[in-house]
């Protein structure tokens, strides 16, 4: 409120009077006069100041005093809007999982102690799964005999020790002197590395194209003496370094199962591999 207008300006004029010195009988009249004059006007001057300097101070607090009721109005009005959201939010709540949250809660332990069920029945399916897979494999290697053959009369070499080690029921071990015999093994293993065969002193001097067809000669002549030893259901592992035509064209003249390998090794998985073969064979 603009206090200037309350202001009495005949009450501030008589004090202003009533403050002026009277004059002595000495003063001169004129010079008086324009004493009082001109404190008037000194007066009325610092009046029209302080009114100008009051009037903007007030414009200004009243500008600040708009200001402060918008931004409280909206604040009002921001709070207003998130009371309605969280009731709709509270009642949706309410309706669908009841008068409080407990149920929800409940709920979603629910939901998650199933998920975690599942998962953990899935988990312990597959693990249940593969021990029977693993003890279905042991239960068959275990019932699995393997004759193994050397030709030559070498004493048992490393590699059908380390066969032995492997838990095969039995591992009957032969060679040019102790020929395998009926009833024939599951597996049959055909050792051509652990034997001078294919690098004897038969094959010095020769070229490498005659020394060649030597070594085919020589592992057909053991593969057709390995047929002889194998039933239906027996698998012919022939162990072997090198590349032989007559390994690779056993498919063509011969129905039985077969495969080689080269290192201790894949003998020990390819043996193992033979005997699930030879069981399912029996199985069938």
């Amino acid at each position: 409120m603009d206090w200037l207008s309350s202001i009495d300006l005949s009450h501030l004029w008589n004090l202003v009077i009533a403050q002026t010195p009277i004059p002595t009988p000495t003063s001169s009249p004129l010079s008086n006069t324009a004493k009082v004059s001109n404190d008037i006007e000194l007066l009325k001057s610092q009046l029209e100041v302080i009114k100008s300097t009051n009037a903007s101070q007030l414009e200004f607090l009243k500008n600040t005093n708009v200001q402060l009721g918008e931004n409280f109005n909206r604040f009002v009005a921001a709070m207003q809007f998130t009371l309605v959201v969280f009731a709709f939010l509270g009642g949706f709540l309410a309706y669908v999982f009841g008068k409080n949250l407990e149920d929800a809660k409940k709920v979603a332990s629910q939901v998650i102690r199933q998920e975690i069920d599942n998962r953990v029945a899935d988990l312990v399916k597959t693990e249940v799964e593969n021990v029977k897979r693993t003890l279905q494999r042991e239960r068959v290697i275990g019932s699995t005999v393997v004759d193994y053959y050397l030709p030559s009369n070498d004493a048992e070499p490393n590699d059908c020790k380390l066969l032995r080690q492997r838990g095969f029921k039995q591992i009957r071990f032969g060679n040019q002197k102790k020929q395998p015999k009926k009833p024939f093994a599951d597996v049959v293993v055909l050792d051509l590395i652990n034997c001078n065969l294919l690098s004897g002193k038969d094959l010095n001097g020769l070229s490498k194209e005659e020394a060649d067809n030597q070594r085919e000669e020589k592992v057909k002549a053991q593969i057709d003496l390995a047929l002889n030893w194998l039933d239906k259901e027996t698998v012919l592992v022939i162990y072997v370094k090198g590349r032989f035509k007559e390994i690779d064209n056993l498919s063509i003249r011969s129905d039985y199962y077969y495969a080689s390998a080269n290192t201790p090794v894949t003998l020990m998985g390819i043996v193992a591999d033979s005997a699930y073969v030879a069981y399912g064979e029996r199985e069938s």
